[in-house]
């Protein structure tokens, strides 16, 4: 079986890739190599790289690396010295996918699904085309069929409909398909928000309200952020170009948070009207750091901030009252504000002068600055529950020990089978007692590991790993050389087998 991206030389009169050279940076609308600075992403990236330059879809780099862009690496910063909760190492975690029910605080029980939720998933079967199906497996709905391939399936908020990634040989496409059972005769034409040859969307994102999908398409300056009506009554319009470009809509989606540019001159931290033309007043002076975060209700920004000697450190800042809680950090540091508000947490590597955003991680309390330190093990991805109480975090686990074992040039140590990519582990920690445990191990499928992983910190504000009620987790994974969609309860109980295909995505309601 070929996943969806085995599948491009399906496609005709395509346009040569397109590369933004020098910057190494992985990719989101093709299925090509990724490259990071040294470390964990690295060997990743070598392990995929000969499997992953085969494909012939059209090449759009999204969300520029921009480590290379900066030309310099920061410089040591002290490490953080308060620490509240236990510090939990990977070898102190428990296994616990056939164990009894997730040992939670007290005051966190075990979530109840409300029976009114649409609790539904998406995915992209091994056609390239979109299915929603239930968590235990039943009504499987096919919303779409033809020469139309798809990616990132993402759910609008009310749960009614799906926005997607589509390319054909017309070029690449937003689309918007409705979740409704199939009806007598062919299905429904998905609703086309934007349609371009050369200038492809890559990666999108509905608004609070469900009335705009946001979406960055390839540019002449590097990357534009489009903004298109979700009914198609009106144009997509170009809301600001940059690059790399990062963002989350306010709560009211009147106003976006962007992040453009990584850090340095020319670097954007600032709030934009959404329905304006104008850039908005500079935040801060961005530092080492990818997507933004704030608050709910708007009171609270999450980023990090640049320094005296190229130096960054992670901040929340309180709109309100004016307050603000800081703390330094090395390298790179990819953030999170939990759903409630209450923590922000964040990784970054422990090595002065490293461009790794593989690392640790810690949590800030976003009043009183409080920080613990959840994993001294790298974590490479986390995923706040929607409620607040847990966070999913991947860990890699890389063949051998050894994250540089396959280096640059070095051929002979590229593996590129898949039966050889690194896995993950998947664990869980309470936020109130910092508790952790060890889910499972799994081998990921390469779009998961390659494209939303790196980029985990935007993704999780535009597509749900977590299912409504914070009790499951939907995963691709690949087993015997297939890509397969499972349901991981937290509770215990072991992973479901959901579907065949890849990129799932769980409703928000």
């Amino acid at each position: 079986m070929t996943d969806m991206y085995d599948q491009d030389d399906h496609f005709d009169d395509e346009p040569e890739p397109y590369y933004f050279e020098p910057e190494p940076e992985p990719v989101v609308w093709a299925d090509t190599a990724v490259r990071r600075p040294s470390g964990c992403w690295l060997a990743i990236a070598i392990v995929l790289i000969l499997s992953l330059l085969a494909s012939s879809l059209s090449g759009l780099y999204w969300l520029v690396n921009p480590g290379s862009e900066s030309g310099r690496p920061p410089t040591a910063v002290p490490r953080p010295t308060r620490t509240a909760a236990p510090i939990v190492g990977l070898e102190e975690l428990t296994v616990t996918a056939t164990s009894p029910a997730f040992s939670a605080a007290p005051s966190l029980p075990t979530p109840t699904v409300n029976p009114a939720l649409i609790n539904r998933i998406a995915f992209i079967d091994n056609d390239g085309q979109i299915v929603t199906i239930a968590p235990d497996g039943s009504s499987s709905r096919r919303l779409t069929e033809g020469s139309t391939f798809f990616q990132f399936p993402a759910w609008s908020p009310d749960g009614r409909q799906i926005a997607a990634i589509g390319s054909n040989n017309l070029g690449g496409a937003v689309y918007v398909v409705a979740d409704e059972e199939r009806r007598q005769g062919p299905l429904a034409e998905p609703l086309s928000l934007y349609l371009s040859r050369r200038e492809a969307p890559f990666y999108l994102y509905w608004s609070p309200d469900g009335q705009t999908v946001s979406f960055l398409a390839s540019d002449a300056q590097g990357m534009a952020l489009y903004l298109a009506a979700a009914d198609g009554a009106a144009e997509s319009r170009k809301r600001t170009t940059g690059g790399p470009l990062y963002w989350q809509w306010t709560a009211d989606s009147q106003q976006l948070l962007i992040h453009s540019g990584f850090a340095g001159p020319g670097s954007r931290l600032e709030l934009l009207d959404a329905a304006g033309d104008r850039d908005g007043d500079q935040i801060a002076a961005p530092g080492y750091f990818q997507a933004p975060g704030i608050s709910g209700d708007g009171r609270l920004l999450a980023y990090a901030e640049e320094l005296a000697a190229l130096s960054s450190r992670v901040v929340v800042n309180n709109l309100q009252d004016g307050d603000s809680q800081t703390q330094l950090h090395e390298g790179r540091s990819i953030l999170g504000l939990s759903p409630d508000a209450t923590w922000l947490a964040y990784i970054s590597p422990d090595t002065p002068g490293e461009t790794e955003f593989v690392g640790p991680l810690r949590l800030m309390h976003t009043a009183t600055g409080e920080i613990r330190l959840l994993s001294r093990n790298d974590v490479a991805a986390f995923f706040w529950s929607p409620d607040g109480r847990y966070l999913a975090a991947f860990l890699p686990n890389l063949p051998g020990g050894d994250i540089n074992a396959a280096l640059p040039g070095k051929i002979s140590a590229r593996m590129a089978g898949q039966n050889r990519l690194p896995t993950l582990n998947l664990v869980i920690f309470d936020a109130a007692s910092g508790e952790g445990r060890q889910l499972l191990t799994f081998t990921p499928t390469r779009t998961f590991l390659t494209q939303l992983l790196p980029f985990f910190d935007q993704y999780a504000l535009s597509h749900r790993l977590w299912s409504p009620a914070g009790d499951a987790l939907v995963l691709p994974m690949l087993e015997d050389g297939r890509s397969a969609i499972y349901v991981v309860p937290i509770h215990g109980g072991g992973k479901r087998f959901l579907a065949e295909g890849s990129m799932a995505f769980w409703s928000q309601q």
